[in-house]
């Protein structure tokens, strides 16, 4: 019995092969990679997580920054809608007013830039796009809106069918008054060399134009551009046939910066879209007639490309991809050139116009060109930039040197002539293949005019030309 006993008390000893209690040791290994699977999931995901709120909330942040841009514009549009210029924007504040500051702003990180583009004369694009860097990663978002403007008051059309001179002025000196544009409040004129050659001249009440700032340059200036707070003119500058001119400050416009073009012909016609300017020019040699400037630094423009069309390139106009040029070549008076690539120009298109005489002056709406060579007015079908083709012409007495149009409620054509005893005309172009002469104004003072503009808020064509009293001058319809 003792010896019974002795054996049932024998303590059992336990193998590491023993299923009986506990865990062997491949099922230890297994539960500790269960384990560690669980815990890397756990940890990603928690990593997941934190990630995505870290990069929610800035994407919100990103948003309201953008947010903010827009409404910013707003306020600059309701203060004055020309407050809006075409180009990026930074923005700041001044005066507890909002106030575009240099290129773009940062905020905490964030990068905001303002594009602002006109879609016609009271309609903006705005893009508010705002980018910013997170662990590495590069992220950016952009809003859009359209703003428009909305505090113009409503002006009847006159009857352009009876015109009259409503103000005029005497620029200092007597050198002819050559190109004009509007744009806002203002009138920018380039004169034949003298001192000053560039004038500002505020049109916000058309009976009272005054000038408010001018600026003399080197070599006579032969056309001019507005865009983005800059004057972009051509020149007969040797050393500089296109100059960049700072208009920011109206009352003190300052010099930002000129190209010279390879070899001695003169800017004669300058186009501007964006930071890209297109110099039509007079061929010297060998030198480029066409060429196409990168003004993204207007203290230091650069080439992207040119062309040597063996002619004069008396003006250029810009739509899509292409460029119209209007040219001394007596077989292809327009020419169109393909520019999607600036590095690599080629022909597209040509037009040969009835006679030999030069197209001079050239002006694009939707898929229309207006051309002027000698006394006749072209219109040209473009809806195939590849094959223009002609609608319609129309002879008017004297030379025509400048056009401006006015296709919104009218379908109005306004050019600038050499005829001494009209040279004011308005063209009706309701049926594109048989315009006619609307109605004309004989200006006494003056010989011949080399510049006209149209302004559709003002409803009022301004001119200048060959006169020494009046080298700017105000005509209104009835």
């Amino acid at each position: 019995m003792i010896s019974i006993l002795k054996s049932k008390l024998t303590p059992r000893v336990l193998s590491l092969t023993d299923n009986t209690f506990g865990f062997s040791v491949a099922e230890a290994v297994v539960a500790t990679a269960f384990f560690a699977i669980i815990a890397t999931s756990l940890i990603s995901t928690l990593i997941y997580i934190n990630r995505l709120a870290y990069e929610s909330g800035s994407r919100a942040r990103a948003t309201l920054l953008a947010e903010e841009g827009l409404e910013a514009a707003r306020n600059l549009r309701d203060n004055n809608f020309s407050n809006l210029v075409d180009a990026t924007h930074g923005l700041s504040m001044a005066g507890n007013q909002w106030i575009f500051s240099g290129a773009s702003d940062t905020i905490d990180g964030f990068s905001r830039q303002l594009t602002i583009s006109s879609l016609d004369s009271d309609t903006k694009k705005i893009i508010s796009q705002v980018s910013w860097t997170a662990r590495g990663n590069e992220y950016s978002l952009s809003l859009t809106d359209r703003l428009t403007n909305w505090q113009k008051i409503v002006k009847v059309i006159g009857d352009w069918s009876t015109t009259s001179l409503e103000a005029s002025l005497d620029l200092s000196g007597t050198d002819d008054g050559r190109k004009i544009q509007v744009v806002g409040n203002y009138a920018y004129v380039v004169r034949a060399d003298g001192t000053p050659d560039f004038a500002v001249i505020d049109i916000h009440d058309p009976a009272n134009p005054v000038v408010v700032g001018s600026l003399s340059l080197v070599g006579g200036p032969t056309n001019i551009f507005v865009s983005g707070g800059y004057a972009y003119v051509s020149s007969d500058d040797n050393n500089g046939e296109l100059k960049i001119i700072n208009i920011a400050n109206s009352s003190a416009p300052t010099l930002a910066g000129t190209y010279n073009a390879p070899g001695n012909g003169g800017g004669n016609g300058i186009y501007v879209v964006g930071n890209t300017a297109y110099l039509g020019r007079t061929n010297s040699g060998s030198n480029p007639g066409f060429l196409i400037i990168d003004a993204t630094n207007p203290a230091s423009p650069t080439l992207l490309g040119s062309m040597n069309l063996g002619k004069i390139v008396y003006e250029v106009v810009v739509s899509g991809d292409y460029a119209y040029l209007a040219t001394g070549d007596n077989n292809f008076e327009l020419r169109v050139v393909n520019i999607n690539n600036p590095a690599s120009l080629s022909y597209a298109g040509s037009l040969n116009l009835s006679t030999n005489t030069d197209a001079t002056t050239i002006a694009v709406s939707g898929n229309t060109l207006f051309i002027g060579q000698g006394s006749t007015l072209h219109l040209v079908n473009i809806t195939t930039p590849t094959a223009p083709s002609l609608l319609g012409s129309l002879l008017v007495a004297g030379t025509l040197n400048d056009i401006a149009l006015d296709l919104g409620d009218n379908k109005y054509v306004f050019i600038a002539t050499g005829d001494p005893n009209n040279e004011f005309k308005v063209i009706d172009i309701t049926n594109p293949g048989t315009p006619v002469i609307f109605g004309q104004y004989d200006l006494t003072d003056i010989n011949s005019l080399l510049g006209i503009a149209y302004d559709s808020t003002l409803d009022r064509a301004l001119v200048v030309g060959q006169a020494d009293s009046q080298e700017f001058v105000i005509i209104s319809p009835h």
